[in-house]
């Protein structure tokens, strides 16, 4: 059976983010590990919404350990070969991000299946919109998909028909994960699994496309990357940013990868966002849609995703 989670509102008016990572651990245990951290960090901020990224897959119910901690939360998210951090790559943990929502804003999650990953983008974005029947037809936010391997490129397989659905303001990035498991709630194998953030949200997407054979090339279209999404919170300091990167593209970076992550964390702070929390994952094959972001499905991609605080000025 497909579900979502339905909306929740907070007290507070800003966004607020939790981040735990745990690694060196049986990932299930990585995964309760890392929710616990990502509430604390929330400091009494009550979650609606959690992504879970691990290393391996897990052996038992995600979802249910992920709300033994956090409560009822909206959960998605997926297996990657590797987790970004300020500490390097890592390849042996689990990521837990949950986001408690700003007042008058709404979250959604959405496991499903289908013939193809684009009967699953479009059931996902149904179930999710169901879930806000208060909105308009075109809600903005940002979305955060995860794909199945083997299931079809992000841009042509999720984005496209996705978007189709939601329409041209909710912001999404999509990554095909390294092994065939997602999760979320189904009772059926999936194919994809979205989070949603709806609300008035300053947010910013920035895309690095190909694979050069210069790291200074790669170094610097990241830059490019990180400022093109950081303008677009008009220098307001970032709750969040994401970096989706695609393995063909830290392969080719080799040992400047540790460079190119200093250089994101670089232009967060001359945007004063220093202390943001920035993490990312591994992909096979990455794409954003939204914001001068075009969907393309080419190897080495990166998209950076920055998330501020809702704006109270309509929409350019």
């Amino acid at each position: 059976m497909l579900q979502t989670v339905p909306y929740t509102r907070q007290s507070g008016s800003t966004l607020k983010v939790g981040v735990g990572v745990e690694s060196g651990r049986e990932p299930l245990d990585a995964i309760l590990a890392a929710a616990t951290a990502a509430r604390e960090d929330l400091d009494g901020a009550t979650p609606h919404v959690a992504i879970v990224v691990t290393t391996a897959p897990p052996a038992g119910d995600v979802v249910s350990a992920v709300r033994s901690v956090l409560g009822p939360v909206g959960i998605a998210g997926g297996v990657t070969a590797g987790v970004l951090t300020d500490d390097g790559l890592l390849t042996d943990a689990a990521l837990v991000l949950c986001v408690s929502n700003a007042d008058g804003a709404a979250s959604g999650v959405a496991t499903t299946g289908g013939r193809q990953l684009s009967d699953a983008a479009q059931a996902a974005a149904r179930l999710v919109l169901c879930g806000w029947p208060f909105r308009g037809r075109y809600p903005r936010g940002l979305s955060i998909g995860f794909a199945t391997h083997g299931s079809g490129a992000p841009a042509a397989g999720f984005l496209a028909p996705w978007r189709e659905l939601v329409g041209p303001k909710m912001r999404t990035v999509c990554g095909v994960m390294s092994q065939p498991v997602v999760f979320g709630n189904s009772s059926s194998p999936a194919l994809a699994s979205v989070a949603s953030l709806e609300g008035s949200y300053l947010m910013g997407l920035g895309l690095a496309d190909g694979i050069a054979t210069d790291p200074d090339v790669l170094v610097h279209g990241s830059i490019d990357a990180t400022r093109t999404a950081m303008k677009w919170l008009e220098g307001r300091p970032a709750r969040l940013v994401l970096a989706l990167e695609s393995a063909a593209r830290y392969r080719a970076l080799g040992s400047h990868a540790a460079r190119e992550w200093a250089a994101i964390r670089d232009q967060m702070r001359e945007q004063d966002a220093a202390a943001a929390p920035c993490v990312g994952w591994l992909c096979d094959e990455v794409a954003g849609y939204g914001r001068g972001v075009h969907p393309v499905d080419v190897a080495g991609g990166l998209v950076v995703a920055a998330l501020g605080d809702p704006s109270r000025e309509p929409e350019r």
